[in-house]
């Protein structure tokens, strides 16, 4: 009689281990395919975003004093060279359809021999 409540009592521990491992299993395979959904909505959703340019909050564009040298439009980009003193010139390259200053250049002018 031993014997057949010594089987019985292993048996329950067999089968609350054997329902274990299937329930832990099951919550493993589907936190792995959840997390691996999420990653791929993140990862499609950063592929398709459209850079966008980030706004400064302010958007007057202060050009230098000095003498206009030259004035252009291209491409929905306005350029203008501004001669500050004799040696050194800034161009600013300015966004015509947002009017927000895209790059703003400091170039210096070196004397040479075959210009003068």
């Amino acid at each position: 009689m031993a014997e057949i409540k010594n089987n019985s009592k292993e048996d329950v521990h067999f089968i609350f281990l054997k329902w274990l491992v299937i329930v832990l299993s099951v919550v493993m395979v589907l936190g792995f395919l959840f997390l691996v959904s999420i990653l791929s909505v993140k990862i499609y959703k950063f592929n398709t975003t459209s850079p966008t340019v980030t706004k400064s909050s302010v958007q007057d564009v202060l050009i230098s004093t000095g003498k206009i040298e030259s004035v252009t439009v291209n491409d929905n980009l306005l350029t203008i060279v501004v001669k500050v003193d004799a040696n050194n010139l800034e161009v600013f390259v300015i966004d015509t359809k947002d009017g927000l200053l895209i790059n703003q250049y400091y170039v210096k002018q070196k004397k040479s021999l075959y210009n003068e």
